[in-house]
């Protein structure tokens, strides 16, 4: 067994990567490709979010929750980018995915369950704190510092959720020695694992291109920045503040330095700490992970009290109110990508399709060419779902030509025989799917395609299209296109 214990730092930041959390891993390198400035943004969010139902319904909890919102609750998560801002719903996506994923193991032993719940409480703790001492900066250092802090542990958060001998082995070993500093755990650790835990988060964090700040931070900690020393602090303070036997004088200390950097008395930076507490225990509560809110504050365990029922919304209802968001666009100078991108969302989640696709024409218009994708593989997608409108005859062309939409109910029905070409045969679903055109104007500049090749996680089997789908999906297509030319006429 010993010899298949990965020894260093970048042995075990390839076991963690490849063989413990490799979903979790590929989901954040999705989910960085998401920048303000790509002109793809919305296309790379609704790749990286969409077709995972429990990271979408995760992202509109805390999107709409007090701490973000407060006022118009949102109903896509195209929406709360507009709203929020891109570089937050990235990291609310980010907060989200790593919470769940990290505790999603249920075979770890109920010592080592405990101390991965108080580790990450602790983290996401630190991580609102961090933000906080930075509210009169700028919402992007703001949330630099928070996922800095947030990961300033994942590489000891990652090896206590894989579970297994060696971590039930080393949490004994922490539990019944008597190591009074940080140095004597590091040692011990390092015996182990033959790296530290700082050094592996310094790992992944590298790795995974997790951000400057976080890598800053933990490469020199004590660089005197405002959001490093933010990030150090409050690191350090909820880690003092999540034991109950901590010393009141290194607390003070903590405090006392608190209050230099943000040019506050000590008193006002303490009521801001136990606000900031109660505001950590109601998002942990929307992110779905209510249970670590016992172990942020001992003097707050009371915290951990279970929080209203969530809303249960009918698939009618939620299409109603996405069309809602999709007619209001134009009033609100929104560009074709968000529209486009919100009215895919309406169909993959309002009519639960598992493939949901807008293919635009390429620029010499030989080819129409996938733009946005909401569906699990859509890497494998965006490589082979590729229509070559020279082929005739041929069903895109034609919805194209004719501006009406198409349901193919079975593709080895006699009448379409003529229209599917052997390359689409190739990519659509066999058992049905639906086209609409895409109109600017008079003109086509390119369809949605929607199928349920994959069982759609919210029904126990897969559901066969029917016509009232149809109806939905056409008059998604149908909102789109009344909004496009008014959206045109403003620029």
């Amino acid at each position: 067994m010993a010899e298949n214990i990965p020894q260093g730092t970048d042995e075990w930041v390839a076991r963690i990567s490849e063989h413990e959390l490799p979903a979790l891993c590929s989901t954040i390198r999705a989910i960085e490709k998401i920048s303000m400035d790509d002109t793809s943004s919305l296309a790379s969010l609704g790749q990286a979010v969409l077709h995972d139902h429990a990271l979408t319904s995760a992202v509109l909890k805390v999107a709409n929750s007090a701490t973000y919102m407060g006022r118009m609750p949102v109903t896509t998560v195209s929406r709360a980018a507009v709203v929020l801002g891109l570089n937050t719903i990235k990291n609310i996506c980010l907060t989200a995915k790593l919470l769940n994923s990290l505790l999603e193991n249920k075979k770890l032993t109920a010592t080592v369950h405990e101390r991965l719940l108080q580790l990450m409480a602790q983290s996401f703790h630190g991580a609102m704190i961090s933000r906080m001492m930075l509210r009169e900066y700028g919402e992007e250092i703001q949330e630099e510092a928070f996922i800095a802090a947030l990961l300033n542990q994942f590489g000891e958060s990652a090896f206590w959720s894989m579970g297994g001998p060696l971590t039930v082995e080393l949490d004994q070993e922490l539990r019944t020695r008597k190591l009074s500093t940080p140095q004597q755990v590091n040692t011990l650790v390092y015996d182990k694992l033959g790296t530290t835990f700082h050094q592996m988060s310094l790992g992944l964090a590298s790795s995974w291109n997790l951000g400057e700040v976080l890598i800053s931070s933990l490469k020199d900690p004590e660089l005197r920045t405002p959001e490093l020393r933010s990030v150090n602090l409050s690191v350090r303070l909820s880690r003092v503040l999540a034991n109950p036997n901590h010393s009141r004088a290194e607390s003070d200390r903590l405090f006392s330095e608190m209050a230099g950097l943000m040019k506050l008395e000590e008193e006002a930076v303490r009521a801001r700490v136990e606000r900031c507490t109660e505001q950590t225990a109601e998002l942990l509560e929307s992110y779905g992970v209510g249970v670590l809110a016992q172990f942020i504050h001992q003097d707050n365990a009371q915290l951990a009290k279970e929080g209203p029922a969530e809303e249960a919304i009918s698939d009618q209802e939620l299409q109603l109110r996405i069309l809602r968001e999709l007619a209001f666009l134009p009033n609100e100078k929104a560009d074709f990508n968000m529209v486009v991108q919100t009215a895919i969302e309406g169909i993959h989640r309002g009519i639960r399709m598992s493939r949901t696709l807008v293919l635009l024409r390429s620029r010499d218009h030989t080819r129409l060419l996938p733009r946005f994708i909401s569906a699990a593989d859509f890497e494998q997608i965006k490589q082979t779902f590729r229509i070559d409108l020279t082929e005739q005859p041929n069903l895109f062309s034609h919805v194209m030509e004719s501006g009406n939409p198409v349901w193919v109910t079975d593709i080895n029905e006699q009448r379409w025989h003529q229209h599917l070409t052997g390359s689409i045969r190739r990519v659509v679903d066999h058992q049905g799917f639906f086209i609409a055109p895409i109109l600017l104007g008079q003109r086509c500049v390119g369809v949605f395609y929607a199928d349920r090749l994959q069982q759609h996680p919210l029904d126990d089997e897969q559901e066969p299209l029917n016509q009232n789908d149809f109806m939905v999906f056409t008059l998604f297509a149908q909102q789109t296109n009344l909004c496009l030319p008014l959206i045109q006429k403003q620029k």
